[in-house]
Parts: C-alpha cells; structure tokens; sequence
C-alpha cells in the first residue's frame, strides 16, 4: 500500500503560550516540538488502564484535567486544573482535523451539558483521511485511547488547544537515484533492504521506511504519481493498481481483525491482504489498517 503521511499543520510559534505557565520551558519543545509530542504520547500512553478518581493527581489514579496535568507537567508546563480553564489553556485551532497535532488538547462538553467545557483529552492522531482521530483520556473507564466517532464523545466534541509549539512544515524527502545495476549489485544501502518484483509488467522497489518507486527502463527509480495505489499481498508479493477512495481504521481496545473485518463488512482474508498482514499477525492500540 503506497505510504501515506500525516502532515499536521500548526498556528502557534514557539512561544509559552497564554494561560498556559512553564516552569522551565524546555528548549527542546523550541527546536524540535515533534520529538517532544512524540515523548509526552508515549508518557501518556504509560498510564493505560490506572482508575478513575475524582481529583486524582496521579501517579495511581486520576480524573481526566489530573490526567492532562500530569503529563504535560512532565515536559515543563503546567495547566489549569480543572477543564472550563484548560478550555482557555494555549491557542485555540480552528479549522479541520489536518490543523490538529499530536498533543494538542481536545475539549469536550460535559454529561449534561453538552456545549460546556467538562472534559479533556490528548490528541494523538488523525487518520489518512484527516476524518477522524484518536485521543488519550482520563474518563470512567480510566486511562483509555478512545476515537472522536464514539457517538458520546463526537455530539460533545468543543475544540482543541495548542499547548506545545508549532511542528514545523514537513520537508518531502527527495529520493535517491540509482541504476538498476547497482542496486542488484549491492553498492547501495537500499539492495540490503528492499524488495523487487516484476508487477504488472514494470518493476517497483520498496523501501525500509514504506515508500516506493518504479523502476524505469532505465534502470533509474521513477516517483510513483498519486493516480496509484501499491498493495502488499499476504503472500509476500506485491501490486500496483489505481488509486481508490481509500478507508483506514484506527485500531481501539478489544479490536480484533475478525471484529474489523465483521464491522466494515470485509473478509478477513482481505482485510489481511489490504494490509500485508497474515493470521498470526499482531495488531495494536493505534495501528492504523486499511478497511476498503
């Protein structure tokens, strides 16, 4: 399947922002805030499973602005403790989902007051879409990642903060050229790594981090246009074919691909084959999985 990148635009520059204080704004978050989402995700993601408890600071059990707190006092900031003031915490983002970025916070209305700032959560990701996304939260059930298309959190969904600084604008990396003889011939770092098969009567290479190219006649690689799709079979095998209106799924907890597959109406053999996965594959909390 030809890669996919989430470009997560910003609007914040790397000031503290209001209403929001750092108790030692750390200068990484200014070089590189991507890294430092990355960190804070993986710090939140810790804490999986712990309780639910009203006024819970952590590090046992939490309520959902105790939750957020927390973590972001980890990296240096320090929130509002309860959600009507972390609703004010940073800059509002406004827009769609392609103008949210990981750690951001999501602000939703309360159980009974629905447009009323009552609870938060931290924004991990969108999907290739940019039609939905995946958060980390602090509710009933405790610390969970749940999915905006939940119907209670969807109808409660207020906005989103920036917190951290803006990521910087993601630079496309160019692609190397080589000729088809060094490539078999083993003079480069990518005939370690990729794969090449006759597809469809050309020839594709696939690289380590998921990107691919044709291979011209020529010998040289040739940047696949986005009128094509490049689809990993069960079987190890590969092949390209026009580009379709693509769906993807985020993985929840308690997902299994035979629940996958039943939802979107899928076999599991294709479900399997649509991701180049096989029956003995593992899925986990937030893979995202092509359903259609």
């Amino acid at each position: 399947m030809k890669l996919i990148r989430l470009v997560l635009a910003a609007c914040l520059l790397g000031a503290v922002a209001p209403g929001v204080a750092a108790q030692e704004h750390p200068e990484e978050a200014k070089e590189n805030p991507r890294k430092v989402a990355d960190a804070l995700i993986k710090e939140a993601g810790r804490h999986l499973g712990k309780p639910y408890v009203y006024g819970g600071n952590g590090p046992q059990s939490f309520d959902c602005t105790g939750f957020t707190c927390f973590v972001f006092k980890k990296f240096g900031y320090t929130l509002s403790r309860t959600s009507a003031d972390q609703a004010h915490d940073g800059r509002e983002i406004r827009g769609g989902i392609e103008k949210y970025q990981k750690g951001d916070i999501i602000v939703f209305g309360g159980r009974n007051a629905k447009k009323t700032p009552g609870h938060v959560g931290i924004f991990i990701a969108a999907d290739s879409l940019n039609k939905s996304f995946t958060f980390i939260h602090a509710c009933n059930s405790g610390v969970t990642i749940s999915h905006i298309d939940e119907p209670y959190y969807a109808q409660r969904f207020i906005g989103v903060r920036r917190i951290l600084p803006d990521f910087p604008p993601e630079e496309k990396a160019r692609k190397s050229h080589f000729s088809l003889s060094e490539l078999l011939g083993g003079k480069t770092g990518a005939a370690r790594d990729s794969v090449l098969n006759a597809v469809q009567e050309r020839r594709l290479v696939l690289f380590p981090d998921g990107t691919w190219a044709f291979v011209g006649e020529d010998g040289k690689y040739v940047e696949p246009g986005a009128d094509r799709d490049f689809i990993l079979n069960a079987d190890g095998t590969w092949r390209s074919e026009e580009a379709t209106s693509a769906e993807f799924y985020t993985v929840r907890a308690g997902d299994t691909i035979q629940k996958i597959a039943k939802r979107f109406g899928v076999s599991v053999e294709s479900l399997l084959e649509m991701n180049g996965l096989n029956k003995r594959s593992v899925i986990r909390l937030g893979d995202r999985l092509r359903v259609r």
